[in-house]
């Protein structure tokens, strides 16, 4: 059962499946022992702790992290168009909202359009959670009242999939580009697990990134400042953290940041500097630890991730090169609920 987290100012709610965050350290152990012949992995989602937020929240006014600038630009173009689109009583869910600079834009053009909606930001840190929402405390909209989900996205799913959360319109929103952060396969089994719970009156917003620039791609991920290495380096913090000792040294570690041509993806490692043993699991000197991608999307991979998704889209919001983030509006191929 949910459980409201919030105070006088802003109302969240615990959906939280798994309050110990086990699940997370269960996928760090599991990722780490990898079938022969695959390469070790953390789980991303060791990223975004509360200090990982603040530090992404920094990176997205970095210059060249050009991702939120990019679809910020878009959504001050198009927001009035795209609360168009969201009825009138909605549910409007966003995943991973994080800050809410960009969201802001959408929920005011939602506000001029006298659109009675209810918008929930999901997100992992109810540290972050209450500070971001405190930017839109009650009574800061007549027409838009916003709450905080505090949770990850699969406890998002099943509490889209609770009857009473789906009497309403529900839009879907999952902005950023956060999707490039799955491979392309887990993109498309991501996108249709909440597809399967929308019906014919709901949608998904999702901003995807186009960018085929490799040199530009590469300078977002490794900014002059070290800012990005700085926030995958706090991924290994935040292990010791769920572990409860520090068995990855910061200081004992490397980042590495490359662009892979081929797979068309942005990918980090973190590099141990030198061998040690962790749980039985040999680390070698150099040895890399994937802990993030960041998938970019040509024309013709959009429409295989929306095919497999079972996603039709009906909408395109962006600069028309496809170059860049751009937001897409979608229904369900087949209404399932």
């Amino acid at each position: 059962m949910a459980r409201n987290e919030g105070n006088g100012d802003v109302s969240i709610l615990d959906i939280r499946q798994d309050p110990s965050g086990l699940s997370i350290l269960d996928d760090l152990h599991r990722q780490l022992r990898p079938v022969e012949g695959k390469e070790k992995r953390m789980p991303t989602m060791l990223l975004y702790d509360e200090r990982g937020l603040k530090l992404f929240e920094q990176i997205t006014y970095l210059d060249e992290y050009y991702p939120t600038n990019a679809e910020l630009e878009v959504l001050e173009k198009y927001a009035d168009n795209i609360a168009a689109r969201i009825p009138v009583g909605s549910r409007v869910v966003e995943l991973g909202s994080g800050n809410l600079r960009k969201i802001v834009v959408l929920l005011q053009a939602l506000e001029r359009a006298e659109k009675d909606v209810d918008y929930y930001a999901l997100d992992l840190s109810i540290a972050e959670l209450q500070r971001t929402l405190l930017a839109v405390p009650r009574g800061t909209y007549k027409h838009v009242q916003c709450h905080g989900l505090h949770g990850t996205y699969d406890d998002g799913l099943e509490w889209l999939k609770v009857p009473s959360n789906t009497n309403r319109p529900i839009c879907i929103l999952s902005l950023g580009s956060s999707i490039g952060n799955f491979d392309r396969e887990e993109a498309a089994a991501f996108l249709n697990k909440f597809a399967s719970v929308l019906g014919p009156q709901d949608s998904i917003l999702i901003g995807i990134d186009g960018c085929q620039d490799k040199d530009r791609v590469y300078h977002a991920y490794n900014d002059r400042e070290g800012k990005t290495h700085e926030f995958f380096r706090n991924g290994l913090s935040h292990a010791n953290e769920l572990i409860g000792r520090e068995i990855f040294k910061s200081c004992d570690w490397d980042v590495l940041g490359e662009y892979d041509v081929a797979a068309g993806r942005h990918q980090a490692f973190c590099l141990p500097k030198k061998d040690f043993q962790f749980d039985g699991i040999l680390f070698k000197a150099g040895e890399r630890v994937r802990i993030e991608n960041s998938y970019k999307y040509s024309a013709i991979q959009k429409e295989r991730l929306w095919e497999g998704a079972g996603l039709v889209s009906n909408a395109e919001f962006g600069d028309g090169s496809g170059q860049y983030p751009k937001i897409m509006s979608f229904t369900p191929r087949i209404p399932l609920r």
